[in-house]
């Protein structure tokens, strides 16, 4: 299970325009979530709402744990309700030792090691995907120069990944 945040939703199809990245991972058996949360942030831009629904691979789960909602809240009072729904729902397929990963950009990545929950960025789920030889050099190259174009900013270092 890949669990997406908004910021991942919105760089893959109105940033890096490249949704193939999401049918990679339902190649290789992962399934497509995202919280509802998140589901309502999407909603609150027709364009990205439209591409989302257009590709129709999501599944929406509710976050069933108000005192985890709660408490993130209170504890990292800058992150959206949208990223702490992901990151509970992260804690929750870790307890239930499910195969996930929580696709999180920014600030909400540095949580990882605190609450011990499987983390990438979007730079990272395609890092992977060139790792296992789902991209091609040409690809990469491509989506390096549409990250660097776009709005969607991600340090040199990490980026640069993709064209090693």
């Amino acid at each position: 299970m890949k669990i997406f945040d908004t910021s991942s939703i919105i760089c893959i199809f109105r940033e890096i325009r490249f949704p193939k990245a999401l049918n990679t991972c339902m190649k290789r058996g992962y399934r497509l979530t995202t919280t509802q949360q998140v589901f309502d942030e999407i909603k609150q831009n027709p364009d990205t709402f439209r591409e989302f629904t257009e590709h129709g691979k999501f599944s929406v789960l509710p976050v069933n744990n108000d005192l985890c909602f709660k408490k993130l809240s209170k504890r990292y009072p800058w992150l959206h309700s949208g990223e702490i729904s992901v990151l509970c729902l992260g804690l929750q397929k870790q307890r239930e030792h499910a195969r996930y990963i929580c696709i999180i950009d920014e600030r909400a990545r540095t949580l990882a090691d605190k609450l011990q929950i499987r983390i990438h960025g979007t730079v990272g789920l395609l890092l992977w995907q060139k790792d296992h030889k789902d991209l091609s050099s040409a690809e990469c190259h491509d989506l390096y120069n549409r990250f660097r174009v776009s709005s969607f900013r991600i340090k040199e270092d990490i980026l640069a990944g993709l064209i090693r």
